[in-house]
């Protein structure tokens, strides 16, 4: 059958169609808006779970913190305890060579009571108190002393004060030996004697 008929209207006189139109810009603000919808409550969310995060982490500091200080408060007590306990120790063994060094000064074998009473007044007088006296031995010509002291140095100092002894002034200490025991301590040992030992021991 033959065309009767003919287009005289070309494509590039077609009018063009929008790029923007209503129902695009609609869509288009519609899916911007569940997009900010989601992204607000997914950061409330994440803020609402950090901040229960950071509340827990707060408690555990702060129960952490108050530990701390009931250790370092039970430490102190303890360490107060330790030097009480410390001090006590040396305070009894004080009494106990005290005991010792009376039983040694009376003792008739040796010399005479009235003797050895003014040598224990003025061993007392010349008490050190790093000096901790062990075993004494007193006759008319030798004098041995043994014990524990704090410092090496404290043994020196004590018998230092024997210059202003009228009993024990003018001896001569011929041994004389320092050793450091397992608790950190000084043995001493001081004798007036050319041997230690022998039948005045």
């Amino acid at each position: 059958m033959a065309k009767n008929s003919i287009n005289l209207l070309q494509l590039d006189l077609l009018p063009k169609q929008a790029l923007v139109t209503l129902p695009r810009v609609v869509m288009l603000w519609s899916v911007v808006l569940v997009f900010m919808l989601s992204w607000t409550f997914v950061n409330h969310y994440k803020v609402t779970e950090l901040t229960a995060q950071h509340v827990a982490l707060a408690k555990i500091k702060v129960n952490q913190d108050n530990l701390l200080a009931q250790l370092e408060n039970k430490f102190k007590a303890n360490r107060a305890d330790s030097a009480v306990i410390e001090e006590l120790a040396m305070l009894k063994v004080f009494l106990k060579n005290k005991n010792a060094l009376l039983s040694e000064l009376t003792d008739r074998t040796h010399t005479s009571v009235a003797g050895f009473a003014s040598s224990m007044t003025e061993l007392s007088m010349m008490h050190h108190k790093d000096i901790s006296l062990q075993h004494v031995n007193i006759t008319y010509q030798d004098l041995t002393f043994s014990g524990v002291a704090r410092t090496p140095e404290a043994v020196p100092a004590w018998l230092a004060k024997f210059e202003a002894s009228k009993f024990l002034s003018g001896k001569s200490f011929i041994n004389f030996s320092l050793n450091e025991n397992e608790q950190k301590l000084t043995e001493f040992l001081v004798s007036s004697k050319s041997k230690v030992g022998g039948a005045d021991e």
